[in-house]
């Protein structure tokens, strides 16, 4: 009778290790998950990311006037004036998706700013010094008005 029984607990056993463990693992990755959001991201590392990562982020320009983004921006940005999706094109609004990795670009990079916008994603980050650091390092701008990637090119991803 013990041999039945251990064959029945020891699997139990295994089970209850396993459903542990991974209740560990998605407190550790929401853990992490909230501590990346606390983090703003350097321009350069933004930049880096965009040139070799394999994962698709999706860069919102939430600076308040439209004009702003068409002057200069992040190429491969997503104008999103205020956060507000009725003020943006059309063709942009409907290309932001809450569940993709998103990195908020700011005139400066301000965290109150960048908080208010950040609850509408299931994951993102504020560029360190917003659209100002960008360009004060040099990196790549684009100009004018939102025109939305072809069909198979990512969405508004990079």
């Amino acid at each position: 009778m013990t041999g039945a029984r251990s064959k029945l607990v020891e699997p139990a056993v295994w089970l209850c290790l396993l459903a542990l463990f991974g209740a560990l693992l998605a407190r550790e990755a929401a853990a992490n998950a909230r501590l990346q959001t606390q983090v703003p991201l350097q321009p350069k590392e933004l930049y880096q990311a965009i040139a070799t990562s394999q994962q698709k982020l999706q860069l919102v320009d939430i600076r308040a006037a439209l004009d702003d983004f068409e002057d200069t921006h992040v190429p491969g940005a997503i104008p999103l004036p205020g956060c507000d999706p009725a003020k943006a094109p059309p063709a942009a609004a409907e290309r932001v998706l809450a569940s993709v990795p998103t990195i908020i670009i700011s005139a400066d990079g301000d965290s109150a700013t960048f908080e208010a916008c950040a609850a509408r994603f299931t994951v993102a980050r504020n560029l360190a010094g917003g659209l100002t650091a960008w360009v004060d390092a040099n990196l790549p701008e684009d100009s004018g008005e939102y025109v939305p990637p072809k069909s198979g090119a990512g969405g508004g991803c990079l």
